[in-house]
Parts: structure tokens; sequence; C-alpha cells
């Protein structure tokens, strides 16, 4: 988008954040290393990851690597997260050497991790009593959005925050809901990777009756998806993974079951009656099966072992 200038001359992408300022990443996986391809385009970002040859990887395109997340804090104005469980978000901002113990009065920490509830909180619990702003502001749209500057993003915090942070979160979304206070962000990312979650199992378990009938899964496929069936998983899981029978992909099978754990553990720390069953068994037979490190769809192939192929 075109640049302004503020009052004293400095550029900005036409909101609060100045391009002067540095933006942070910490965490280099497959959404975070993404995230910051596309933020380095746009911005002169400082990164760190566990994993030396992701930073260099960001390094040779125009990134400044950090020693450790507390260097990040130390650096940049604005903080990126993108981390994959509870336990790295907890490591990696209160940790030792962690983010959140080099950040100044007035920094902005945006964590787009999909973690619990409570974890978060516990995060911005701590950036309150540091005078830190923290935003929970999970994305949605995989990889391949990540990779476009498409990810839909779930923010939670208060206006004056998001509102600083917006030309930032629009260089890596298409589309941002601004959804409540701190910690609705992340709740409704629970609640919705749980639809998907439910969604599969109930998906599959629909195919393995079309199978038994004789129907083929192209045909499946293209009856649902013109039907009342139409949803998500059937668009995202059958032609690419299912009917091909190839699933490679960064979604993986245990990262679903992990997000369908974190919402039965929300369900029942706040007393709602999850009278589906939850799902997360289902997935972690189909770990114990091997299936982990395959894409989440990959969950059909435990429907396929107990019953009968046509």
């Amino acid at each position: 988008m075109d640049n302004e200038e503020t009052a004293n001359g400095e550029p900005t992408t036409g909101g609060g954040v100045t391009m002067s300022e540095t933006v942070g990443v910490v965490g280099l996986g497959n959404i975070g290393g993404r995230i910051a391809e596309v933020l380095a385009e746009a911005y002169d970002i400082v990164v760190f990851d566990i994993d030396p040859a992701r930073v260099e990887a960001l390094e040779q395109q125009g990134a400044t690597a950090a020693d450790s997340g507390a260097d990040v804090g130390e650096r940049a104005d604005i903080v990126f997260l993108s981390l994959p469980s509870d336990g790295a978000l907890h490591a990696a901002t209160l940790g030792e050497d962690g983010v959140l113990s080099g950040m100044a009065s007035g920094d902005v920490l945006v964590d787009t991790s999909t973690v619990s509830p409570g974890a978060s909180e516990r995060v911005a619990d701590a950036c309150e009593a540091a005078d830190v702003e923290f935003l929970d502001a999970p994305v949605s749209g995989g990889a391949r959005n990540a990779e476009k500057g498409t990810l839909t993003v779930l923010v939670g915090g208060s206006d004056e925050t998001v509102e600083r942070v917006r030309p930032v979160l629009e260089t890596i979304s298409e589309t941002i809901h601004h959804v409540g206070p701190t910690g609705v962000g992340v709740t409704l990312k629970v609640v919705n990777n749980y639809v998907l979650g439910l969604n599969q199992l109930v998906l599959f378990e629909a195919l393995s009756m079309a199978r038994a009938a004789g129907v083929d899964d192209e045909t499946f496929a293209e009856t649902l998806a013109d039907s009342s069936g139409a949803s998500y998983a059937l668009d995202r899981d059958m032609e690419r993974f299912v009917i091909p029978d190839e699933y490679d992909s960064e979604f993986t099978l245990s990262l679903m079951r992990k997000d369908v754990s974190l919402a039965e553990s929300f369900a029942a720390d706040n007393d709602v009656p999850l009278l589906l069953g939850g799902g997360s068994g289902l997935y972690r037979v189909g770990e114990a099966m091997g299936y982990g490190e395959l894409d989440a769809s990959a969950v059909v192939k435990l429907y396929e072992a107990l019953g009968s192929e046509p």
C-alpha cells in the first residue's frame, strides 16, 4: 500500500506502525517462517528460532538473526510469535532468555500460535506486569496462505493496540477479525479447529458408508460438494489428500490431535458438555498407528483399517 508520513516525516504503512520500526519474529516453522518471509518484504525484521538452519534461511532473505528470544525483544518494537504448543510458548516468552525479558515498556507482543487459552492468559498477565501490550492473534489458512500473505487473523486485545499493529497484520493477512478483548482470539481459534477436527471424523465415517455401497471417492466428493453435506473439510481433504492417497502436509495429524485436545480441555474447564465425545481419542489412535506426521486427513486410514474396503 502507499506510504504516508507521520508528523515528524517518518514513512508509515498507512497506520500506527512506522516503517522505521523493527518487527521481530520468534518461531520460524511452517507458519512463522512464511510470516517472516512476507514481513521481510515490507519491514526490517529480526528473527530467532531454536533451529539455526531456519534462522540462516531467513538471513538470506534479508532478515537480521538474533541470538535469543530476549535479543529479539531488545531489537524489535513489535514481536510476533509462532509456536507449536503451550510449553514452547512459555519457554519462548517467560523462560530463560525469553522474549519478554528483552522488551521495553510500550512494545507489542503478538502471539499467532494456537495454544490453550490458559497459556495465552499467563503470557498476557506477564505482559501487563511488564507494561508490554499483548495481542492474541492466532492465524488460520495454513502455510499456503501464510506464503501469500492472505491468512485470516483472529485478534483479541485493546482497540488501540490492534489499530497500532493493523498495518503489520495487513501485510500477512487478507482478513482480520478483531473479535474482542485479550483471550477471545485464541479461544475462537481453538473452537474453529475443533469444528474442523470433528468435521473430518464425520466426513470419513460418511465416506466409509459410501465406499461400502460401492460409491467411488470422486463421486462421493463431487456429490457432497454440490449438496448440503458440503464443508471446508470436504474441500480441503478429498481432492488434495484422500483421492490421490498422498498425505504430505504441514498440518499434521498430531497437530490436529493437539488442537482437538485443547478444545476438550477448555470445555472441561468451563463445564461445557461435549455430547459428541470430543474426538481426540480417534486422532490418538491414528498417531499410535504411525500416521502422526502425515496430514491430519490421514485419520481416514483409521476408518479404512477398522472397516472393510469395497
